[in-house]
């Protein structure tokens, strides 16, 4: 957890407020008495160590006539006060408006740049946006196959080197909507941070790696560039081992480069029975992170893109898993800021265990609420 700009005392913080006259004043009397702090100590020395100069400027002192009188400190003050009374009179009113630009909103637009766009201001003037659609993938995890069962040693291995091997037991079986919703609304992607009362908080690779226990550590993963139904008809022939008119309908099926859920599961099934190990366990690992951390808002599909993960399975251990669920869901978290989305993907279970470890006040701490595989 990251949390900045932290206050105790409940006020509100969304807001930048310009000086008031009594900050000025306070500057000038702090620079008044340093002033005089650097003065004590000549005025303290004796008569006799004062150096050669100070006594010529005594003397032509004592020569000006006596109906001069010197300016004091406190005039001189007053009258900077006044030089910057006016300039805040010409120049303030246009720098800081006594109003936002977006009531309820930032005074100062130069690090929410995006904010004209953001949902927080159709909250604002009353117009609620019904509770984003959220799924949970628990469940079709638990469809996949029992986690319970004893998969092929090779298949076993190729899971545990992979290291997502956590993530069979990470999913919940239900996602509280509004929950996630009103934690979204707070979302601002400029700051990839959630704008909350007392300050911001965010969800950071520390929070995924004690929630997830999963690799944060290791290379990103760049996909193959325009990765088309063409593409994907090849990468599963190669690496899942159907025939190229099994490819064909599946790709056709979801109209473009992606692979059902179900699709998969028939694919593992297939492949186990066959003996073809290397097949079954990419099929079973693309399925788990599409379920997981690669999730997006079809709720039944994963990316043929991400297939190439798995491309080399004696290596698929190498990428940075943590770095990879935070930035799809950080994207859809984005997205979900803006007035016309209706459904938020990502890996939602992450989103809501992060939610109530830090939250554990709205937690529904009751017995059976919380449901995870197995």
């Amino acid at each position: 957890m990251r949390t900045r700009g932290g206050k105790s005392d409940g006020g509100d913080y969304s807001r930048v407020r310009p000086p008031t006259q009594s900050n000025r004043r306070a500057a000038v009397e702090k620079r008044r008495k340093r002033n005089e702090e650097r003065q004590a100590p000549q005025d303290e020395q004796p008569q006799d160590e004062q150096p050669q100069q100070n006594l010529m400027f005594d003397a032509e002192q004592d020569e000006q006539p006596h109906d001069e009188q010197p300016q004091h400190d406190h005039e001189f003050y007053d009258e900077y006060d006044q030089q910057q009374q006016h300039f805040d009179d010409e120049h303030g009113q246009q720098h800081q408006p006594d109003e936002p630009m977006f009531p309820g909103g930032p005074y100062d637009l130069s690090v929410l740049t995006d904010y004209e766009h953001h949902i927080a201001i159709n909250v604002w003037n009353g117009q609620e946006r019904r509770a984003l659609k959220v799924v949970s993938n628990g469940k079709k995890q638990d469809k996949f196959i029992d986690i319970r069962y004893h998969l092929p040693a090779q298949i076993d291995h190729w899971i545990n080197i992979s290291g997502l091997r956590p993530l069979r037991r990470c999913s919940l079986h239900m996602i509280d909507g509004n929950m996630i919703s009103a934690f979204a609304e707070r979302w601002h992607a400029e700051t990839s941070s959630f704008h909350l009362p007392f300050g911001e908080m965010t969800i950071t690779l520390d929070d995924v790696r004690g929630l997830l226990s999963i690799p944060c550590t290791g290379e990103f993963f760049t996909p193959p560039a325009n990765v088309n139904e063409d593409l994907a008809i090849a990468a599963a022939v190669e690496l899942l081992g159907v025939t190229y008119d099994e490819a064909v309908t599946e790709t056709r099926t979801n109209r473009g480069a992606s692979y059902s859920f179900e699709w998969l599961k028939e694919v593992f099934y297939k492949k186990l029975h066959e003996g073809r190990y290397d097949c079954a366990a990419r099929a079973y690992l693309l399925h788990l992170v599409g379920c997981t951390i690669l999730a997006d808002k079809s709720f039944t599909l994963v990316s043929a893109k991400y297939l190439f993960l798995f491309q080399d399975l004696d290596s698929c251990g190498k990428w940075a898993w943590g770095p990879a669920a935070l930035v799809v869901l950080y994207d859809y978290l984005r997205d979900s800021t803006l007035p016309a989305t209706k459904q938020i993907g990502g890996y939602l279970s992450l989103f809501q265990t992060w939610i109530y470890e830090h939250f554990p006040d709205i937690c529904k701490r009751g017995i059976g609420f919380l449901k995870f595989p197995g």
